[in-house]
C-alpha cells in the first residue's frame, strides 16, 4: 500500500505545481496481525493489503538469498510468488504476522535451495545416450482413466515448473480452487497479464503432454 507525500517549497520560493511522490505505508506488528485476522474472516481489502506488504518484504529476502546462491533475479521472483501462494493456502492456520513471515521465509529458502541444487547437478550434455531416460509414449486414441490422466498432468506440471515456474504456479492455484481474482492478488499480477500467462501456460502444458506422453487435451 502506497501513500502520497507532498514536497513543499522552501520559504520564499515559487512552486507552480505541487510535486507528489509515493512512499510505502509502514505497519506495526499488531496492525499486520489485525489485517491477517480480517483476511481470514473474508475481507478482500485486508487480504490485498496484507499480501501487497508481504510481497514486498518476501521479495527483498528472496533477492538477497538468490544473490548468495548465485541465482537469478527471476528465481527470486518465482520463489516469492510460490511463497505467497503457499501462505494463502495455509492462511487459516497462521495466527500472527510473525507466523506468516516465518512460514513464508521457509518456503522461499526451500524453493531457492531446490533451484540451486537443480542447476548445480544437472548436466544433460554429459549424460551417455544409453543412460538417457526413455520417454514412454501412449497412443492418442487410448482412453485414459481419470487417475492416470491426473498423474500425467502432475508429472507434466512438475516438468513445467522447472522451466516456467510462473505458469505452473497458476495451474496449481487453479487446481487448488483459487479463482483469477485471488491469484492476481496473491501473485501480484494484473488481470490482463494473467490472461497472457495462462494462455502461454496452456500451450506449454499441452505440448508437454503431447510430446512426452502422447496425450492430447
Amino acid at each position: 500500500m502506497w501513500y502520497p507525500r507532498a514536497r513543499h517549497a522552501r520559504s520564499g520560493e515559487r512552486q507552480p505545481m505541487e510535486i507528489t511522490e509515493w512512499v510505502p505505508r509502514t505497519y506495526t506488528t499488531g496492525e499486520l496481525t489485525e489485517l491477517l485476522r480480517q483476511a481470514q474472516q473474508g475481507s478482500h481489502e485486508a487480504l490485498e493489503e496484507l499480501f501487497s506488504f508481504l510481497r514486498e518484504r518476501i521479495f527483498a529476502i528472496a533477492k538477497q538469498n538468490a544473490w548468495n546462491l548465485g541465482l537469478r533475479l527471476a528465481d527470486a521472483e518465482e520463489a516469492t510468488q510460490e511463497a505467497l501462494l503457499v501462505v494463502h493456502e495455509h492462511l487459516q492456520q497462521l495466527a500472527t504476522w510473525e507466523n506468516v513471515m516465518k512460514f513464508a521465509r521457509q518456503v522461499v529458502r526451500n524453493r531457492l535451495g531446490n533451484y540451486h541444487q537443480y542447476r548445480l547437478y544437472r548436466d544433460p550434455v554429459e549424460v551417455p545416450m544409453e543412460k538417457a531416460r526413455v520417454s514412454v509414449r501412449m497412443e492418442p486414441q487410448l482412453h485414459l482413466e481419470a487417475a492416470e490422466l491426473e498423474r500425467l498432468i502432475e508429472r507434466a506440471l512438475s516438468e513445467l515448473h522447472r522451466k516456467h515456474p510462473r505458469h505452473a504456479l497458476i495451474f496449481r492455484g487453479l487446481l487448488a480452487g483459487l479463482n483469477k481474482e485471488e491469484l492476481c492478488q496473491i501473485l501480484g499480477l494484473k488481470p490482463s497479464h494473467f490472461d497472457v500467462v495462462l494462455h502461454r501456460g496452456r500451450r506449454l502444458l499441452r505440448r508437454l503432454l503431447k510430446e512426452k506422453y502422447g496425450v492430447e487435451v
